[in-house]
């Protein structure tokens, strides 16, 4: 393989490789040439080879199997997700026919910083909720939500948390209404460390960051949340 950069050789074999596997010239389970064998084929070293297979094992074509090689991985169709006003976690799963699962990972009660005080427009001193929510789908993490909510608007909320399944049943069961989806903000980045561990990928692959401001029918903000998803189980498609 010719190349003016040496150091985008491993990017180069991986993509090519990634091509094969997507042309299905190697199929699922089925081992693909030996470090030996790629380093003949694109006259590289070993090192090059290496983080080629680093990287296609990263993104989650691949997995190395210990003195035997590597094997293609089972190729999972990205989940449709459907970003609207009215976008519900829940709905999107059922829609498709997909099970899933939201675990409430942590909660607390406190000051509003002034992030949150502009988000969710409250005064200063004003309490919030902080809630940090797990969703998944057959026992696969797909994302990882931060959400804030102004404990005016919903007091004693503590009290409808234990045994967690949907926020958005809380909100319409306990409180009678349904937040409306006002903006998100969508953009790439690498997770924290934290993330990258609940999410179940290396930290140098990019996930999907949804920062959103949900409003209470009547207008006011109501729910502020950012949430850190898996890039690879998801597409989206935003309905106007």
């Amino acid at each position: 393989m010719k190349t003016q950069d040496d150091g985008v050789l491993h990017l180069e074999i991986a993509e090519y490789l990634i091509k094969q596997i997507r042309q299905g010239v190697f199929s699922e389970n089925q081992k693909i040439p030996s470090e030996n064998d790629l380093c003949r084929q694109f006259q590289v070293n070993r090192h090059v080879v290496r983080q080629a297979i680093a990287r296609m094992t990263n993104l989650g074509w691949v997995t190395p199997v210990q003195g035997r090689g590597c094997y293609v991985n089972q190729l999972v169709e990205p989940i449709q997700y459907v970003l609207s006003s009215q976008t519900r976690f829940s709905e999107n799963m059922e829609s498709q026919g997909l099970p899933y699962t939201a675990k409430l990972l942590s909660w607390e009660e406190g000051i509003a910083g002034d992030e949150e005080r502009a988000n969710l427009e409250l005064a200063e001193g004003a309490r919030v909720y902080r809630l940090e929510i797990m969703r998944s789908t057959d026992d696969n993490p797909l994302s990882v939500t931060s959400t804030v909510l102004p404990k005016e608007e919903f007091p004693d909320l503590e009290t409808h948390l234990t045994n967690f399944s949907s926020l958005y049943r809380i909100f319409i069961e306990q409180y009678r209404f349904r937040p409306i989806r006002k903006k998100s903000i969508v953009q790439a980045c690498l997770p924290l460390l934290k993330d990258a561990k609940l999410l179940d990928i290396p930290e140098s692959v990019p996930i999907v960051q949804i920062e959103s401001l949900m409003n209470h029918p009547g207008g006011a903000p109501i729910e502020y949340s950012v949430a850190r998803i898996r890039g690879d189980r998801h597409k989206y498609m935003i309905e106007f």
